[in-house]
């Protein structure tokens, strides 16, 4: 005899994510950088909702896009508004304060105390309040998400657990990351209906030890190295009366170190990072249905080597493309006779600015991609009744998210 099957509720769908890759993410790219250059930086906003809004499209609920419809001028707007009516002030503020009582004075100190206090909080304000833009932005089905609360609870929790972090020697870092979760995720609705977040800290300090004793082993390895290389000559210039000034390459040998031991630290704690992202979408409900992940410390550790290559691809070719411009003005010249030509000494000043430039050439593919090997290993198991869901009232927004803009916390 056949095991009986259990019915499936009334009007309830199955659901299942999957992604399709946009096209012309290549083109886009140096489209976007174009206008950038054009606009002094203005077209930023328009190509940061173009890139949503190719991505959104990219991920399909039952083989159904999301839908992006953020516009490029609430971004801007929202900056401006930001902009002029919090970082204008305090500029002003700050250059009145040093100007009356002098830049050492105990109330300028205390004045860019308070300041530091005021921005640590804002900058936990702007990931809540950029969130909630996205998802007001965010529709399925003709359906928009929404992000309810309080944004002040998810910025104070994220302040005041911010200054706990050097105390507690970074130990507090998986509850903090599982409560502001907590917060996002249970304020999250899409339509009428809630998401529910219900996981705990406690399956992450593993991970995270491992994490924390590699991360600790790979700074003090390097740098104690680095002080080994410097110590023996520091004594020695002392004892001839030398001030120690390191030249560039000794200062290049330290940027490298640090460089390597950042690179070092991402790769040890991709672990702890893998089981983050899974123990939280497995945690995540909506409705009858309940979210998993399979990423992979390995899978993302590729992702980031990947990623990097590409980005350091743009930055080698806009510097490059930078530097040729002067060929005309250099002929076939040594470098040093070169130099020497005013408009190709201003060409090649430019080249650092090129390589910073070209470092986001490539951001809509890396972000793409990123996008990408999460919703590939995401999956939903589970029914919602998605015909009954309809668009809740009132938490629409109107501008964007111009404190994540001024504090750059947004990736996408």
């Amino acid at each position: 005899m056949d095991a009986e099957v259990e019915p499936r509720p009334t009007g309830q769908t199955n659901l299942s994510v999957s992604w399709q890759h946009p096209p012309g993410l290549i083109g886009l790219s140096f489209t976007n950088l174009a206008l950038r250059v054009v606009t002094l930086g203005i077209y930023h906003f328009w190509a940061k909702t173009e890139v949503r809004q190719r991505i959104w499209s990219a991920i399909r609920i039952n083989d159904e896009p999301l839908t992006y419809t953020g516009r490029g001028k609430e971004l801007f707007f929202g900056f401006l508004i930001v902009m002029s009516c919090i970082f204008l002030p305090v500029m002003l503020l700050v250059a009145a304060v040093a100007f009356t009582f002098g830049p050492q004075h105990p109330i300028t100190n205390s004045i860019s105390i308070l300041l530091y206090i005021v921005f640590g909080f804002l900058f936990g304000l702007a990931i809540y309040r950029a969130q909630r833009y996205r998802l007001a932005r965010t529709r399925w089905r003709g359906i928009r998400g929404s992000l309810v609360g309080d944004p002040m609870v998810y910025a104070w929790t994220f302040f005041w657990t911010a200054i706990l972090i050097p105390f507690t020697l970074g130990w507090i870092m998986p509850w903090r990351s599982t409560k502001l979760q907590s917060i996002i995720s249970n304020n999250t609705r899409f339509g009428d209906r809630p998401v529910k977040f219900d996981a705990r800290s406690g399956p992450l300090y593993g991970p995270f030890a491992v994490a924390w004793v590699g991360g600790i082993a790979t700074y003090l390895g390097f740098f104690g190295l680095v002080a080994m290389l410097f110590m023996a000559k520091v004594q020695a210039q002392r004892n001839l009366g030398i001030p120690f000034i390191p030249s560039a390459r000794e200062v290049g040998i330290i940027f490298a170190a640090f460089l390597i031991a950042g690179v070092i630290f991402a790769l040890v704690t991709s672990w702890y990072r893998a089981r983050t992202i899974n123990h939280f979408a497995h945690h995540t409900h909506f409705e009858n249905a309940k979210f998993s992940a399979g990423l992979s410390a390995v899978g993302l550790i590729w992702l980031g080597i990947t990623n990097f290559l590409i980005m350091l691809t743009g930055a080698l070719l806009l510097g490059a493309l930078v530097a040729s411009m002067a060929v005309p003005f250099v002929g076939l010249s040594s470098f040093a006779e070169a130099i020497q030509n005013p408009i190709a000494r201003l060409i090649f000043s430019l080249v650092p600015l090129g390589i910073l430039f070209g470092m986001t050439l490539f951001a809509p593919i890396i972000q793409a991609r990123s996008s990408s090997y999460l919703v590939r290993h995401l999956s939903i198991d589970g029914t919602a009744p998605i015909d009954d869901i309809v668009q809740a009232a009132g938490n629409d927004v109107q501008y964007g998210e111009g404190l994540a803009e001024a504090f750059d916390v947004d990736a996408i």
